[in-house]
């Protein structure tokens, strides 16, 4: 409990990082923030070697890799032609990936009170994002369906990675999937860099390792967490957890307040964390 409980929270200071970030194009501070998570990695690594007797880390690894870089750029994509409302709620829903993976394939079987839990977090994930409002106009209101899809299966994909290595690989690997999860996802991104014949600047380097640091940190204490715990008690818990957690720092640190529909939502969070645990 105690991994699920720090990987929630550097989550949310990451989440914070990027949060307040403004930038132009923001694939400089990706690119940094996944050198610093591999770095990170593998300073931690027992072994200082890229292969430790088993290929699956690497593969498995990098096809996790490419899928953080693709879910960023369907979410960036389904921002533009739906808004960043409609899509941040896909992308809340996409922590539905994981549980049904981790109920169909692996075999957990939550509770009926847990199977409330899970439902009842989803709702208030979504509740605390809200719904665009309808605007006049038919063009305004037109959803694009496909950009918010592929945010919802690519980001509960990137989610459930981790879940298909704590099956498929070695404890002692963890350290080292991590690694070539952030190799593969940086050299993607200095692809796209390329492309925009942009160099990194000072603030690409600040924030890039602003956020390296809990990304990596979130990312391999969640991934010892699916080692303790079931997936559908973790993934749930880790979505909106982070929610509590950025909105009570964005009201001490920001003074920011929550409205109606954002305080009932945080109360059913408190209910679904309830009911999860029994």
């Amino acid at each position: 409990m105690l991994f699920l409980l720090l990987a929630l929270l550097f989550s949310a200071v990451l989440a914070l990082v990027l949060k307040y970030l403004n930038t132009g194009s923001p694939y400089g501070v990706y690119f940094v923030n996944y050198i610093t998570c591999a770095l990170l990695a593998f300073a931690t690594l027992e072994t200082k070697t890229l292969y430790n007797g088993d290929i699956t880390p690497c593969w498995l690894g990098g096809i996790t890799g490419l899928i953080y870089l693709a879910s960023l750029s369907a979410n960036g994509y389904s921002i533009h032609k739906n808004g960043a409302i409609l899509s941040s709620v896909f992308t809340r829903l996409g922590v539905l990936v994981p549980i049904l993976l981790s109920v169909t394939l692996f075999g957990e079987r939550p509770t009926f009170l847990q199977g409330v839990g899970v439902a009842l977090a989803v709702t208030a994930a979504v509740m605390m994002n809200g719904l665009p409002r309808k605007t006049a106009g038919a063009a305004e209101n037109k959803v694009y369906l496909l950009p918010l899809l592929l945010t919802l299966l690519l980001n509960g994909t990137a989610d459930a990675m981790s879940k298909v290595f704590n099956q498929l690989g070695r404890r002692q690997d963890d350290g080292l999937f991590m690694f070539y999860i952030f190799l593969f996802a940086g050299a993607a991104t200095l692809v796209l860099l390329g492309r925009e014949h942009r160099p990194l600047t000072r603030r690409d380097l600040f924030f890039g390792v602003l956020a390296g640091v809990p990304n990596f940190l979130s990312s391999r204490l969640l991934l010892a967490a699916l080692a303790e715990l079931p997936a559908f008690f973790v993934y749930p818990c880790y979505s909106v957890g982070v929610i509590l957690v950025i909105s009570a720092a964005s009201f001490f640190l920001f003074r920011e307040r929550l409205n109606g529909r954002q305080m009932g939502a945080a109360g059913m969070i408190l209910g679904a964390l309830v009911l999860l645990n029994l």
